[in-house]
């Protein structure tokens, strides 16, 4: 069995607002996905957890719970044999959609420990959506998902994640690995 953890800041104009947690457990043929996310900023108080199951590199599972402002919200995404079953909710958000029949082998929470390459499939296990990852400029990755965009900023060889950068509606932010 083989555990990694990492954290990020996060830094809204350059004052930090919360932070992130991530972990990636493998044991033999299932990785498992999960962070934890805490925003406390004026008038924004988010809770958010994510977990993801893999089982020889493709999604089986994708459970996210969230408290945004006191409300709370939840996603899932589960494999049943030959189409994924979702029934996503976020803040001004619902969906279900059950015509997903390839394997998902990629989604968010797996980024902050592995490196897509441009035009790789990018499941958002909030959204329940697909996205393709776009080289937007040198060295930086555009995840687009119903209700904002991840802007992956990369080091000069793509070994290194240095920054996530997240536009939504609702606060723009900046995620600074801690380590």
């Amino acid at each position: 069995m083989k555990a990694q953890s990492k954290t990020y800041t996060l830094k809204a104009v350059g004052i930090k607002i919360g932070q992130l947690e991530a972990y990636h457990l493998k044991n033999n043929a299932f990785d498992f996905y999960a962070t934890h996310s805490k925003v406390d900023f004026i008038t924004i108080k988010a809770d958010v957890k994510t977990e993801a199951v893999y089982q020889h590199g493709i999604l089986i599972r994708a459970i996210v719970t969230s408290k945004i402002n006191g409300e709370a919200y939840s996603s899932k995404t589960i494999w049943k044999k030959d189409h994924y079953d979702i029934d996503c909710h976020t803040r001004k958000y619902n969906y279900k959609d059950t015509t997903i029949t390839r394997p998902i082998r990629w989604s968010a929470g797996k980024m902050y420990f592995e490196i897509p390459k441009p035009g790789v499939e990018i499941y958002t296990e909030s959204y329940g959506k697909l996205s393709i990852l776009e080289e937007s400029k040198k060295n930086t990755l555009k995840m687009t998902t119903p209700e904002s965009k991840q802007l992956y900023y990369y080091s000069g060889d793509y070994s290194k994640l240095e920054k996530i950068e997240v536009v939504n509606s609702i606060k723009n932010f900046d995620m600074i690995p801690d380590n």
